[in-house]
């Protein structure tokens, strides 16, 4: 009897201690996926600014190109 509660604390200590380490892992891991999310937000934000400067761009190019087929058509009439 005194063999086999020596195995089951054993065992328990070694159940805990793998526990324990599991534990710390997913702690580990969820700390860098909340860093993840938080760099994903910052490259979007970034993104979305990119995407607003590309398009005000866009409608520049586009103005001054209606503009300068205006001047062309106007000089060759």
């Amino acid at each position: 009897m005194e063999v086999e509660a020596r195995m089951s604390r054993e065992a328990w200590v070694r159940a805990t201690n793998a526990s324990d380490l599991v534990h710390g892992e997913v702690i580990s891991l969820r700390t860098t996926v909340l860093g993840q999310i938080s760099e994903i937000r910052e490259l979007q934000a970034a993104d979305r600014r990119r995407q607003t400067v590309i398009s005000e761009l866009l409608r520049i190019d586009h103005r001054r190109s209606t503009e300068t087929s205006k001047m062309r058509t106007a000089l060759q009439g």
